[in-house]
């Protein structure tokens, strides 16, 4: 079950990045949409804020 929950996130954040590249960017709503429900650390959070940024989409 674990590796279908791993599965699950990784298939929702490059949902979130494709849909970043197609409109050019994200808000914080899309991203927190997209986020599991399991991540509430706000460090966790700007991590992967950084990374999608990182990526030159801004958010």
């Amino acid at each position: 079950m674990a590796r279908s929950g791993l599965a699950q996130q990784q298939s929702r954040l490059k949902s979130l990045i494709t849909k970043g590249r197609d409109q050019g960017y994200l808000t914080y709503a899309e991203v927190n949409d997209h986020l599991p429900d399991d991540i509430s650390d706000p460090e966790q959070i700007e991590d992967i804020i950084g990374m999608i940024n990182d990526m030159g989409i801004p958010v």
